[in-house]
């Protein structure tokens, strides 16, 4: 190890996320825990981890969803989900979130092997990560906004921007609220989503919006990423 990095710990079983630290720390890691998924969502907010370590079993929640979470805040730490037994599906589902999937041991000897890998494949720029990145939305794209129709000219993992319509006496502000649901019909899904700017377009009449759509539920930011995966 050339510093300390640092590990975000997840998990609802207070001697099993004990285990994991101590595990961690003894191969050098400083660990965060945190013993729920809101809690786990705090610390991914305030800090920025070299890898993060879930529990699948997170009460009213799973690792998986953080992990979906993860992949649209974190998009280049590794991540890995951890559970007492071995579960094909569960397997399958985290590799969909280019997640690893460890089967917890008594002496955590799998986790901290694959943890110190992961890591350092990272630090060595080994391994290409998919970052967030604009891309043109298929014309048209249109989605419900608001309760009125727009059109989606451009997609990321993490954002969206939006082309309304509305009177040219009316600021943006008026018509569309800091927080709202962005409706994919054709798609069948739906986004919470946060304005983050908004500006009049000469060139239509109508205005342009900047939306930040991290802060949904996981299960919609994976229909979100597969849909922007979509965008060619």
């Amino acid at each position: 190890m050339i510093a300390s990095p640092v590990a975000i710990v997840v998990d609802a079983d207070l001697a099993e996320l004990r285990k994991t630290e101590q595990a961690l720390e003894h191969v050098g890691f400083v660990v965060m825990s945190a013993g729920s998924f809101a809690q786990a969502k705090a610390l991914l907010v305030s800090i920025t981890p070299e890898i993060v370590i879930a529990d699948i079993k997170l009460e009213a929640f799973n690792g998986l969803h953080l992990a979906a979470l993860c992949a649209v805040w974190r998009p280049a730490t590794p991540f890995i989900a951890t559970h007492s037994v071995y579960d094909t599906v569960l397997e399958a589902d985290a590799k969909r979130l280019s997640a690893s999937y460890v089967v917890k041991t008594s002496t955590r000897e799998e986790l901290t092997r694959l943890a110190v890998e992961l890591l350092t494949t990272t630090r060595r720029g080994h391994e290409v990560v998919r970052r967030s990145h604009r891309k043109l939305a298929p014309a048209p794209t249109v989605v419900q906004v608001a309760a009125a129709n727009a059109e989606v000219v451009d997609v990321s993992y993490g954002g969206v921007r939006l082309k309304l319509q509305s009177p040219p006496t009316r600021q943006p502000e008026e018509k569309l609220p800091e927080a709202f649901d962005i409706v994919f019909p054709e798609q069948d899904f739906s986004l919470r989503a946060a304005r983050i700017w908004a500006a009049h377009d000469s060139q239509t009449g109508g205005w342009l919006c900047g939306a930040d759509v991290s802060r949904s539920e996981a299960h919609q930011l994976q229909r979100w990423r597969e849909f922007v995966d979509s965008v060619s």
